[in-house]
């Protein structure tokens, strides 16, 4: 019962503004983690470390934004201000252990004094604004990596949306756990536009939306309206294809090929579209013994 209620209000994007807020800054913090760690066999120990520092120039550039904005009394150049801002918007107070995303802020202290004051920081925003400020920090932070990382690692940008892709095949699978779905669903078109709304709508990618699917022919196209980080400095089409891999990870797990046909940076106009075709036999998921 409880998996068709939260499966419904997701359905109709109707969960409240703090939520919802918990929810985009938890996932901000997952997104970190795993960058970290699936860096971590091209990085080695500098993995955390270069994730981190990209952390802190996305926050810095968020804190540019903000005080332009006249949103929040804060000091871009001023590291702790920084630090702050990304403790109160990520919540690292209710999770501390993710405090390494903030460690390359030069003077960043944790514990009760510190998270006192990154509420504080951020307390003019309400929970919408915060939320609304959240997600445009995961298009903020891929400008970010495809700047800075290709002088630390070779063909990153095409690391970079192998890691998207596996993410989005884990997301998948884990939405598909938690609703009870089996791998082989009957409207599979269907199912992988309701998962790839789930994230898109925590993260105001296509808020105005709309889609169809066909279950006998195996298709579908999901069409929206532009995310909040596409007028961003450094923002390109390329960036949504690096971001697309996430979705083609998504549909991958049900047997579909996710084909980017549209985007508003490359084809102009005022919507982004994807269509969703059955994969070849080659080329499907194959069930393992053991995944995340």
């Amino acid at each position: 019962m409880l998996q068709q209620v939260m499966r419904q209000v997701l359905a109709r994007e109707a969960i409240p503004a703090r939520p919802r807020w918990w929810m985009a800054a938890s996932g901000m913090r997952d997104w970190y983690g795993f960058l970290g760690s699936r860096l971590r066999a091209h990085l080695g120990e500098r993995s955390r470390t270069i994730v981190s520092r990209a952390a802190v120039r996305t926050l810095t550039r968020r804190a540019e934004a903000l005080r332009a904005a006249g949103a929040l009394a804060i000091d871009p150049t001023a590291p702790s201000d920084v630090a702050l801002l990304g403790a109160g918007l990520y919540r690292i107070y209710a999770a501390p252990k993710a405090a390494w995303i903030l460690e390359a802020a030069p003077g960043m202290r944790s514990g009760a004094s510190a998270w006192w004051r990154a509420r504080r920081l951020v307390a003019p925003l309400d929970a919408e604004a915060r939320w609304r400020e959240v997600t445009v920090h995961l298009g903020e932070l891929l400008v970010v990596m495809t700047e800075d990382l290709p002088a630390e690692l070779a063909h990153a940008r095409r690391i970079l949306g192998d890691i998207c892709k596996e993410a989005g095949g884990r997301y998948a699978r884990r939405m598909m756990k938690a609703w009870g779905i089996d791998r082989t669903p009957s409207d599979a078109p269907g199912l992988a536009i309701e998962i790839l709304r789930t994230s898109e709508y925590l993260f105001r990618v296509n808020p105005e939306h709309w889609s169809e699917s066909d279950a006998a022919k195996g298709t579908g196209y999901l069409e929206g309206t532009a995310c909040p980080w596409f007028d961003r400095p450094g923002w390109n089409g390329a960036h949504c294809g690096i971001f697309g891999q996430f979705q083609a990870g998504v549909t991958a797990e049900l047997g579909l090929k996710y084909i980017l046909e549209k985007t508003i940076p490359k084809h102009g106009g005022d919507t982004c579209r994807v269509e969703l075709k059955p994969l070849p036999p080659e080329k499907l998921v194959r069930p393992r013994m053991s995944r995340s």
